[in-house]
Parts: C-alpha cells; sequence; structure tokens
C-alpha cells in the first residue's frame, strides 16, 4: 500500500502568495503566520504526530504543528485529508481542526483561536475572542496597531485570492466535524482520531493493530520489543515510510 502524495495546490498557492506578499507586511514574520510546507520524506517528529499524517504547517511555538492525516492510506488526495492539530505539550495533544484543507484555513484567517486552543463551551470561545480584542499591547518596542493593519492586509487578500470566508457559528462545526468523524471510526483510540474501516482491504487483525499504533504514539510507548514487532507488521502491509516513522518517533 504505497501513494505518491503531491502537495495540495492550496497550500503552494498559499505558499507562493505569501512569498511574494511579505514585503507589504513587513510587521508581521510570516503573512499567514506559520510556517509552511511540507517534507514527504520526513520521517523525524514528535512522538505523537500520527505516522500516517504530513506536517505542513507550525506555528514556531510549543512544538505545535498541524497536519494532513491520510487514514493509512484511505486519502489519496491531501486537498481532501483531514487536518489534525498536534500539541505535544498539552493533555489533548491530538485533536481534530478541519476536514480538509480549505476549511482550515478559512478557520485559520477568521477563527484562528479555535485552532490554538480547546474551549469547553461557545460562550467561552467567544470570551477568548473579547478578551483578545480588548488587549492592547502598544509599548516601545511593539506597534500593536500596526500588527492589526497589516493582519487586516492580510485577510482581505486571502479572501480575494484563495475564495477564503468565515465559517458560520464555527465552534458548533467544530463540534460536528469531531461527532461525525466518531460514528465513522471502526476501532476507537486513545487520541481520538480511531481507526476508519479499511476492510476489504486491510483485515480486521490489521486494523486492531493500527489502532494499538496510535495508542502507543498517543502515549509515548518506548517498548522496543513492541514498536518493532508493530513495525514489521507496517511492512508487510507495504506501509515502509510508516514503519521507518514508527520507529525514530518512539525509539529515537
Amino acid at each position: 500500500m504505497k501513494y505518491e502524495y503531491r502537495t495540495p495546490l492550496l497550500l503552494e498557492r498559499i505558499i507562493n502568495w505569501e512569498r511574494e506578499f511579505a514585503c507589504e507586511v513587513e510587521y508581521l514574520e510570516k503573512p499567514t503566520g506559520l510556517f509552511l510546507g511540507i517534507d514527504f520524506n520526513e520521517k523525524e517528529g514528535y512522538f505523537c504526530t500520527p505516522i500516517d499524517s504530513f506536517s505542513f504547517a507550525r506555528t514556531g511555538g510549543d512544538g505545535l504543528h498541524y497536519v494532513l492525516l491520510t487514514d493509512f492510506g484511505l486519502v489519496k488526495d491531501l486537498n481532501e485529508a483531514p487536518v489534525i492539530r498536534i500539541s505535544p505539550m498539552d493533555t489533548e495533544s491530538i485533536r481534530l481542526v478541519a476536514p480538509n484543507l480549505s476549511d482550515f484555513f478559512s478557520l485559520h484567517f477568521f477563527d484562528e483561536l479555535l485552532l490554538l486552543n480547546e474551549y469547553k463551551s461557545e460562550e467561552a470561545y467567544l470570551e477568548s475572542i473579547r478578551e483578545e480584542e480588548a488587549n492592547d499591547l502598544n509599548s516601545e518596542w511593539f506597534d500593536h496597531d500596526r500588527w492589526k493593519r497589516e493582519k487586516a492586509m492580510v485577510v482581505n487578500e486571502v479572501q480575494e485570492k484563495f475564495n477564503l470566508s468565515p465559517i458560520p457559528n464555527a465552534f458548533q462545526y467544530l463540534q460536528d466535524i469531531r461527532f461525525e468523524r466518531q460514528l465513522q471510526i471502526s476501532i476507537s483510540t486513545e487520541d481520538s482520531l480511531g481507526i476508519l474501516p479499511l476492510t476489504p482491504v486491510i483485515s480486521p487483525d490489521n486494523e486492531a493493530m493500527l489502532a494499538s499504533i496510535r495508542n502507543l504514539q498517543f502515549s509515548a510507548c518506548s517498548n522496543r520489543v513492541l514498536v518493532e514487532s508493530h513495525a514489521n507488521e507496517l511492512i508487510q502491509l507495504g506501509m515502509t515510510n510508516e514503519a521507518e516513522s514508527l520507529l525514530t518517533r518512539l525509539l529515537r
């Protein structure tokens, strides 16, 4: 089971646009606020970064990054891959945040706090927005007003160039897509992602093995015998890259 994945077109377009637009918003480290890019040969990663995923965006803080999940080869087009937030320092280190790349960028530009944090209720989220908007961080070292103006310029640009717009009721939307995934999975896992039905391509026993791998990663298991055994099983399924990633992330 080996698939040749390509960088999603939307991601390529945004990376190219950001490179050109950066001179218009020089006060921002990055116009998007993210470090974007995919390395399909990357095997390194945090212990909890799913081995069936490709990292494409980093915030630059606390190891927080976003990945495109292939669901062990079920997803063939990364434009349609679910987006997962990986936050290694948090208890809820792995969370689904968008069903595809387009919705991810819509949330990032218009509801960024939802992508960065977990909120117990919509009111808690809205209160966080109010606090963010009320903050005045101007100082002799930081021009907060200019920063906000340039952020607004970025939002206007992406709306026009990439047809991105706010997602209505974004908080509820996030709850809905997570609920929908839970209805789809055949085996639950500790990281909340679960395993989607892979039969007849993969047997139920192998589905259980893939679920075990998700749990091993979530718990940062370093049991060499168990990890190497699962890596060998992945190789037998043709998942060589996933096997190498598993060994590197749990036994390095």
